[in-house]
């Protein structure tokens, strides 16, 4: 064990050795993975001046029958996941620049600003779909116009509830909780851990917790620049301290 902890910490010590010039970075690690060796990444980036931090998240096992996932979940949740069943339709969207149009319009009608440039997500979900590991779907009204969208992410173990987004401007508490719900079963069918992807707060957390899953704590790494830490300060300033879009906003 000690001769895989050292060789693991000299080959990632090496990996962050050739990371490129960047102005800020930020890494979310798993510390169970490799048997609960890649906690070790966490030494080796704050070896190298970098940031270490901690965040928790949910994590449900999916392997499980849908009725024991459903049956795990607080009844209220359940109750929303019905009511929006009967109201609402789960597609995929395939057009990467419909998921962006609706994010953007959202952040618009809440006076917010997004912190993600979207100038590459396009390309990004192109690969995505072409690895099929990642795609988008939506909650849309009968009318076919979209009430909430989300864009899911897996590999070969854990699919993650990456980015979600919602329009406030309709009357609905159900409709995130359907789109949970129906990336649980996706989940299912290719036999995944689900990962809701972060809690931010306690509000998060309260909502999350409802959908049955175990929480886990994950490492944080960052590292920004001195300028670039600064205009990040200034921009904090300027919207009041306004926080941006989370993912369950």
């Amino acid at each position: 064990m000690q001769t895989r902890m050292t060789n693991r910490l000299s080959t990632v010590g090496a990996l962050i050795s050739q990371l490129p010039p960047f102005d800020f970075f930020k890494q979310v690690i798993d510390p169970t993975l490799d048997d609960g060796l890649a906690l070790i990444d966490g030494l080796a980036f704050q070896r190298h001046g970098f940031q270490v931090g901690h965040q928790y998240s949910f994590r449900i096992d999916c392997r499980a029958e849908l009725d024991t996932l459903l049956a795990r979940m607080h009844f209220k949740v359940r109750q929303h996941i019905r009511r929006a069943e009967e109201q609402r339709t789960v597609v995929t969207i395939d057009d990467p620049q419909r998921f962006v149009i609706f994010y953007m319009e959202n952040l618009r009608k809440t006076n917010r600003k997004s912190y993600m440039q979207f100038d590459r997500f396009p390309i990004l979900f192109s690969e995505c779909r072409a690895r099929n590991c990642g795609e988008i779907s939506a909650a849309m009204q009968p009318d076919g116009i979209p009430v909430a969208m989300t864009f899911l992410v897996w590999d070969d173990q854990t699919m993650y509830y990456l980015m979600c987004t919602r329009d406030t401007a309709v009357r609905d508490n159900g409709s995130v909780n359907l789109l949970v719900w129906s990336a649980i079963k996706r989940a299912h069918e290719l036999g995944l851990i689900f990962d809701l992807d972060g809690v931010s707060n306690g509000g998060t957390a309260r909502f999350l917790s409802g959908f049955g899953g175990a929480i886990k704590t994950r490492l944080i790494i960052s590292k920004g620049q001195p300028v670039y830490n600064v205009v990040q300060s200034v921009k904090t300033i300027l919207r009041g301290g306004r926080s941006v879009q989370s993912t369950f906003d």
